[in-house]
């Protein structure tokens, strides 16, 4: 019965979780990695510029993007995974984020969101998770 009941109260805190994780831009900033992308695109049209002239620069150009934007689909992969874990992975992580966050409250994970530093301790958190648990 007290497992039952310890389950039910990680219910709020994880949905909540998945909010933040779903509809919070800097999150998804973070974890995508647009500068990361933009880089692709930009290095592979100067490369393509370089070897092939203006058609090679827009060759190498949506070349590039395209490689931007299937390094960045992690995110999307992870969210998921997320969605798709038992009730048991749940609990482990959520008690992991509100070890990090340092509280059990709703309030202080949104609060601790709030610095880039701190968002990507979240997702390196998450993204270890997933990682020991063979979904990520």
């Amino acid at each position: 019965m007290a497992a039952n009941l310890a389950g039910l109260a990680i219910i709020p805190y994880y949905k909540h979780l998945m909010e933040i994780m779903e509809t919070n831009e800097e999150i998804k900033k973070t974890s995508k990695g647009i500068f990361k992308q933009m880089a692709w695109a930009a290095g592979a049209t100067c490369l393509g510029g370089v070897v092939a002239g203006p058609p090679g620069a827009l060759v190498g150009g949506i070349a590039g993007s395209l490689l931007g934007y299937m390094q960045s689909d992690e995110y999307s992969s992870m969210l998921k995974v997320l969605r798709n874990l038992t009730d048991e992975d749940k609990q482990n992580l959520v008690n992991k984020i509100q070890e990090l966050v340092g509280s059990s409250a709703l309030e202080a994970l949104t609060n601790f969101i709030g610095t880039q530093v701190q968002r990507e301790m979240l997702l390196n958190l998450i993204k270890q998770f997933l990682n020991n648990k063979g979904g990520g």
